[in-house]
């Protein structure tokens, strides 16, 4: 790594960049520990990698790679549920794209829940006619 690199990750760090990851995964994880009564570590004890993926959307609504972050599941895995969750017809992704909260990139938000289907599913968008 050169120099010029060094000082750039070390600038992004010092502007607050990686305090705000920190606190969504920190959110994110603490509202699945409010949602379910459990810990993570206890949530990763009961369940298998892909039913903690199902029970964690049911208490958030985010993008997959800040919450599979947030969970500590590999996003390639995280892409597996949620189509599986999706034709199964557990899952529904938005259809606008917001900034994820962690890459600060558009992304879907997704969501097990069943109360957050409707509202996922709206569009924004103005219509012409």
């Amino acid at each position: 790594m050169n120099t010029q690199s060094k000082h750039s990750l070390k600038k992004s760090f010092d502007n607050g960049q990686g305090k705000d990851k920190v606190l969504v995964l920190n959110y994110i994880i603490s509202q699945v520990e409010k949602g379910t009564g459990l810990t993570l570590l206890e949530l990763k004890q009961q369940y298998k990698e892909e039913h903690l993926f199902y029970i964690g959307l049911k208490h958030v609504t985010t993008t997959k790679k800040a919450f599979c972050k947030a969970m500590d599941i590999p996003v390639e895995a995280g892409c597996r549920y949620k189509r599986k969750l999706e034709k199964n017809g557990h899952l529904v992704q938005s259809i606008n794209k917001v900034v994820c909260p962690y890459t600060k990139d558009f992304a879907h938000e997704i969501s097990t829940n069943p109360n957050e289907f409707a509202g996922l599913l709206e569009t924004n968008q103005l219509t012409l006619f």
